[in-house]
């Protein structure tokens, strides 16, 4: 129920953030940034999906790094894109800047899912709940 409504949000936020850096384009090209983050969001959703699909099929360590690789290239794109963006210094940025502060703050939350799911399949694993 929980992976549900993670992937409701995560289509939400990556629908969101897309259409933010396409309606940002023209800062984008300012700063020769590619917009690539608005196509990276869409790995979001992708992130429970996997842990729902692939944990019994290839095991929980498995899911729980390529959950992860869904969420850390639009992190660091994120992240980047945020120190560019904060050196400009001018409001005409501050749209392309809440683009990318809701992909690193969303990208930060798919952490907080991989490290929970992560602690539970270990405790599941440790009590024998689970085959590792």
């Amino acid at each position: 129920m929980f992976d549900l409504v993670l992937i409701v949000f995560f289509v939400v936020m990556a629908a969101r953030i897309a259409q933010s850096v396409r309606r940002e384009s023209a800062i984008y090209r300012e700063f020769n940034l590619p917009q690539s983050l608005g196509y990276l969001v869409f790995l979001f959703p992708l992130g429970p999906v996997l842990s729902l699909t692939i944990t019994l099929r290839l095991g929980w360590l498995v899911a729980v790094v390529l959950v992860l690789a869904c969420y850390l290239p639009s992190f660091l794109v994120a992240r980047r894109h945020l120190s560019i963006f904060e050196c400009a210094g001018t409001d005409r940025v501050k749209g392309a800047e809440r683009a990318a502060s809701q992909a690193y703050g969303t990208a930060i939350v798919g952490f907080i899912y991989a490290s929970l799911l992560l602690a539970f399949m270990l405790a599941a694993s440790a009590q024998g709940w689970t085959s590792a």
